[in-house]
């Protein structure tokens, strides 16, 4: 068994920040749909999960003009 290496943890390190970012962009827009009255709000956290940039995009076009939320 080879001992975890240096390169190992940091690619641990990056790919869990980088997976934390977009769960944490994911669960946004899942609570800003919900409270903008979307009935498809988990659809919108899980295409964030799955296809990660397009799908934040989309979202920022399609309530571009709606304003922020009051939580």
């Amino acid at each position: 068994m080879d001992p975890v290496t240096f390169a190992t943890l940091r690619s641990l390190l990056y790919y869990g920040a980088i997976y934390g970012i977009v769960l944490a962009v994911a669960v946004w827009i899942y609570r800003d749909a919900k409270a903008r009255g979307s009935d498809r709000a988990l659809a919108w956290c899980l295409a964030t999960l799955a296809f990660t940039i397009v799908p934040v995009l989309a979202y920022l076009y399609v309530y571009r003009g709606d304003g922020p939320t009051e939580d």
